[in-house]
């Protein structure tokens, strides 16, 4: 066992998570793309989205030929803004960042574009899919259902997904607005971390199959245990977390003719993409610089003693991209351990991918 944090050179890691990907049979266009996007997640400091889930979700899925190599994505155009595309039950990365780019196409043409995703897996951090259409000078939207682990309000059991919202908005001079979450209390990568560290689990994040706290984050993984919507309770507003987790079922699953996380009628992720060309609206360069002001605004508000300046969404981000880059990317021991047990399995050398 491993007992300290390593950091890896972020370039090293990405070409080793595309070398792993290839030798599991992904084509090294689309290996490179998904090595891309979790590192992406990595360096941002979303840690429970990157590398972690590499050997355990990913390789191991696509050699037992759980999620297919080579899939064979089919587009459905509906209109000159909407789309709904099979991504063929193929890496979840690949199929969102088609389903982007498709959506951001409609936008520089018609001023807005929408794709909802059936039969897709996971697809990773929501961030890197709303920078895709921020970066063309547009807003970006994303919404994802995973698996089924969250329990209703009042709910004995698992019942929804852990979906994801996302949205993404440029900035003059400033970092993106990104607000990238799932509105629960806690999601499966979290629950490992805590564990591995022999840390509790706060209550109000899990409950057992009677409405019992769990604390233990190895409970999270019981068959009778579900996650809480975001509020935890009626009185801190779990009906509005349940709401906006059904919201994202709704424009994934639903619209898409897969059902959702619910359902699962067509495939095991379904996903939805949108693009907003904000010159179809306003000029860019006022859009950009209310987005200035109001980040200043944020920045100069008045907060409690001892408390620094209030931060946006992405901000924290922003700052651990370009603290990361320049120092590493720092691996819990638990993940150095799976990725060397990968490594071996894939007559791979994890030594190439650590600061020099």
């Amino acid at each position: 066992m491993i007992s300290s944090y390593q950091k890896a050179n972020a370039k090293k890691l990405e070409r080793f998570i595309s070398l792993a990907l290839q030798k599991a049979g992904i084509s090294k266009k689309d290996a490179d793309l998904t090595a891309e996007i979790l590192i992406d997640a990595d360096l941002r400091g979303i840690d429970t989205h990157g590398v972690i889930n590499l050997h355990q979700y990913y390789v191991k899925k696509v050699i037992s030929r759980i999620i297919k190599s080579k899939p064979e994505m089919k587009t459905y155009q509906g209109s000159k803004t909407t789309a709904t595309i099979d991504g063929d039950n193929g890496l979840g990365f690949i199929v969102s960042h088609y389903a982007m780019t498709k959506a951001i196409a409609m936008a520089k043409e018609s001023g807005s574009g929408w794709v909802s995703v059936f039969n897709s897996n996971h697809a990773g951090a929501g961030a890197y899919y709303v920078l895709m259409a921020v970066k063309e000078n547009m807003i970006g939207i994303h919404f994802s259902t995973g698996g089924t682990s969250v329990a209703g309000p009042g709910g004995s059991g698992k019942l929804v997904g852990n979906n994801v919202i996302a949205f993404g908005a440029p900035a003059n001079k400033y970092a993106p607005f990104v607000f990238d979450m799932a509105p629960t209390m806690s999601i499966a990568n979290k629950a490992h971390l805590l564990a591995w560290d022999n840390k509790k689990m706060p209550e109000g994040y899990v409950i057992d199959g009677e409405g019992n706290p769990v604390t233990d984050p190895n409970g999270y993984f019981n068959p009778k245990s579900a996650v809480l919507p975001l509020g935890s309770s009626m009185t801190h507003g779990v009906h509005k977390g349940f709401g906006l987790l059904l919201l994202s079922d709704i424009l994934t699953g639903v619209l898409s003719g897969d059902g959702g996380s619910m359902l699962r009628k067509k495939g095991a992720d379904s996903h939805a993409f949108c693009a907003l060309r904000i010159d179809a609206f306003s000029s860019i360069s006022a859009f950009k610089n209310l987005m200035d002001e109001m980040i200043e605004k944020i920045h100069s508000a008045p907060t409690l003693k001892g408390s620094a300046s209030i931060r946006y969404p992405g901000e924290r981000a922003d700052l651990t991209y370009k603290e990361r880059i320049a120092h590493g990317i720092p691996l819990h021991p638990k993940i150095v351990e799976d990725l060397s047990e990968m490594s071996k399995a894939l007559n791979l050398s994890i030594e190439d991918i650590w600061e020099s």
